[in-house]
């Protein structure tokens, strides 16, 4: 739920183009080359299914990015995610590796990234490294310059066809711990089973899912901590706060098709107006073209679009319907003035976390708004996760709460 001009951007494609030379369930690193690409080949441009035999974390191409950190070296890649219960799909997303150095093992950082908008050229891997001068992954090359490795998922249906699950939780956090099974198969990465992980605004929801469920459906890796930056948690109290303004009219519009992807019985005449249901094919104009242009629909809303019992509040309930396993430290960063993910929303998660038995270290930050206080997660998180790998103890305030 990034409101800024950043995002807007032109997003643009990057060269040269690599593939991965392997069967998809070669079982290891050692199976997988990479080869270059016949020329013209779209990274993106992946239909159907993965084939019978696959598992989570193959790799089925991977194209050579020019923009990774100096001294570092970045990939976007197609893979295999099983992003529902028996249900496999190709999900893109990106790695990158710290310049070589000695044959230790390299732990993880999992990058879980934000509100990015639904049409396939939104993807991340399909932007640029650095916008605006800043870089678009917080602490990029902090990280990969203390030697970790650092992965992302663009979620499923973001940047591959098929619809985007925004806001829809478990899928995309399924995407998100299968980049660890990635890192563990992408040659030369010699990827540890040891990680930590960090996601702003959408991205905290699809951190506090993998928490849930990780230990079920990744029991091989071993999570060390997560940092949460002006999180975006609970959809259906999230919707229910940016319906009560006008200008938010099209950031509740975009959430709707992911919580459909999930559920797809639901109707989207059954929330929206009919001014707002004109407003559906904008999504596919540009990632944020909506949030503008539906600005001044008034009574964007069927009056009994989001009341219990509703189809869309039992939707966004069963999303919402988890809870932390106390598996690992958090770290929480959150701006006093972020009306995107208001703090009170935000101490709900401290607290769910803390009675769960994690340690957590809540910073607040006086007069941030949801994006300033990106910059400050930035410069402390890069310290906070090589205390984690080195098993020093967490920070804890949850006493204070």
């Amino acid at each position: 739920m990034n409101f800024t001009t950043t995002m807007q951007q032109r997003l643009r494609r990057l060269l040269p183009m690599l593939s991965l030379s392997c069967c998809l369930a070669a079982g290891g690193a050692g199976a997988v080359t990479l080869t270059p690409a016949t020329a013209g080949t779209d990274l993106w441009n992946v239909y159907g299914a993965p084939p019978a035999g696959a598992q989570p974390g193959d790799i089925l191409q991977a194209q050579k990015r020019t923009d990774a950190p100096k001294g570092s070296a970045g990939w976007n890649v197609v893979y295999v995610s099983e992003i529902a219960p028996g249900r496999l799909a190709y999900v893109s997303g990106e790695i990158y590796l710290p310049p070589a150095a000695g044959g230790e093992r390299r732990d993880v950082v999992l990058w879980n990234h934000e509100t990015a908008g639904l049409a396939d050229a939104c993807a991340p891997s399909r932007r640029s490294a650095k916008e605006g001068g800043h870089e678009r992954v917080p602490a990029l090359g902090a990280l990969l310059a203390r030697g970790h490795v650092v992965a992302m998922s663009d979620y499923p249906g973001l940047g591959l066809p098929g619809p985007a699950f925004y806001m829809a939780g478990q899928p995309n956090a399924r995407a998100s711990l299968d980049m660890l099974r990635v890192a563990r198969n992408f040659p030369g990465a010699r990827a540890s089973n040891r990680y930590v992980m960090y996601g702003w605004s959408q991205g905290g929801q699809t951190t506090m899912w993998a928490e849930s469920i990780a230990a079920g459906y990744a029991p091989e890796f071993t999570g060390l901590g997560a940092a949460l930056i002006a999180p975006a948690v609970r959809i259906r109290d999230l919707t229910l706060n940016s319906m009560t303004t006008a200008e938010n009219a099209g950031y509740v519009i975009s959430t709707l098709p992911g919580i459909q992807a999930s559920f797809p019985d639901l109707k989207y005449r059954d929330f929206l107006a009919p001014d707002a249901m004109e407003q559906l094919p904008v999504l596919a104009n540009g990632c944020f073209d909506v949030w503008s242009a539906a600005a001044g629909v008034r009574d964007a809303y069927q009056p009994d679009a989001l009341v219990p019992g509703s189809p869309w509040w039992q939707a966004m309930t069963a999303v919402d319907d988890f809870a932390p396993k106390g598996s690992m430290p958090f770290a929480i960063f959150q701006g006093s003035a972020d009306t995107t993910t208001p703090p009170g929303l935000t101490l709900r998660e401290r607290t769910a976390l803390c009675s769960a038995g994690s340690a957590v270290d809540y910073h607040a930050f006086e007069g941030l708004d949801h994006t300033a206080v990106v910059p400050e997660a930035a410069r402390r998180l890069p310290a906070w996760f090589a205390d984690r790998f080195a098993g020093k103890a967490a920070p804890d305030n949850c006493a204070a709460q």
